[in-house]
């Protein structure tokens, strides 16, 4: 059975990592906060403080991958803070991945859209250039290229991640909104390949599974603004659309710039691992069945 070590268990992607592996892999987690609720043997570690530790629990445990899920994903908060985020997100990979590579463990490093500037028509291909315009974007592409120096390593870029569950930002924010009678307020000019959240992680199983290498673009396979995501979520839950307002990005308050329209193209992913993402329609439907199982 593979070791995996999930770096970041309690987050979003972490947290939902562990509830699908525990019962495939022999897992490990490690937590800066609140451990995961997953019955998961986790280890708290706050970097760079605890560095020694995870150098530590690598060598000991010699996990076969190790998917680092940890970052900042606020991206106001990464143009307030760059120094704490260049740390984690550049610095720490870079000190990860060579405790990695002298422990012969693969990284599975979970990137972003973000690395591109958003400015083509078409979706980008995992070798187009990344051109980053905010610094989240920026220390994401800095470290995709410390995680690629070693061939065997890979880079996932995602984006829009949505799901069931309180760390999911968008989707609780609308449905929250929606069921008690709330207007909600959504961009009509910020493009996304937003992402179900399940289907993202059965594409890092696929990953493992085939021992690939290099870059994927494992995001959904619609392009879409978070005015008719907003709209379409309302619909699947059935609840009133009219309550979605359409917004520009031009009149918030926001400091980090978003790119207009970074859209993946996932064609890569459904060719080398054998997996193909729904459209926003299905994922949405998705996220409705696993609620109404809970």
């Amino acid at each position: 059975m593979l070791k995996i070590l999930v770096l970041g268990g309690s987050g979003l992607i972490g947290n939902k990592i562990l509830k699908k592996f525990k019962n495939q892999f022999d897992i490990i987690s490690t937590h800066s906060n609140n451990p995961p609720s997953n019955n998961i043997h986790s280890i708290k570690i706050s970097l760079p403080d605890d560095l020694l530790v995870l150098k530590n629990l690598i060598e000991k445990e010699k996990p076969d991958v190790v998917i680092n899920a940890m970052a900042y994903s606020n991206l106001d908060f990464c143009e307030d803070h760059k120094k704490d985020t260049f740390l984690l997100h550049v610095e720490m990979t870079e000190k990860i991945s060579s405790i990695c590579e002298n422990n012969v463990s693969k990284i599975i490093f979970i990137s972003t859209d973000y690395v591109f500037d958003g400015k083509q028509n078409e979706k980008y291909n995992e070798d187009d250039e990344p051109n980053p315009i905010n610094y989240y974007g920026h220390t994401k592409a800095l470290a995709e290229k410390i995680v690629l120096k070693n061939p065997n390593n890979v880079v996932l870029r995602t984006s829009l991640v949505y799901g069931y569950g309180k760390r999911v930002r968008f989707m609780k924010y609308v449905l929250d909104s929606l069921k008690n009678g709330n207007e909600v307020f959504a961009y009509n000019d910020i493009f996304n390949s937003a992402t179900n959240l399940d289907e993202f992680v059965e594409s890092i199983e696929k990953v493992i599974e085939k021992n690939a290498n290099g870059i994927f673009h494992t995001s959904g396979s619609t392009c879409v603004t978070r005015y008719d995501f907003a709209k379409i979520i309302a619909r699947k839950f059935g609840f009133d659309e009219s309550l979605i307002k359409s917004i520009s990005i031009k009149e918030s308050k926001v400091k980090a710039k978003r790119p207009v329209k970074p859209c993946l193209n996932n064609s890569k992913c459904s060719k080398i691992l054998g997996y193909n993402f729904s459209n926003i329609e299905l994922g949405v439907l998705k996220v409705l069945n696993e609620i109404k199982n809970v």
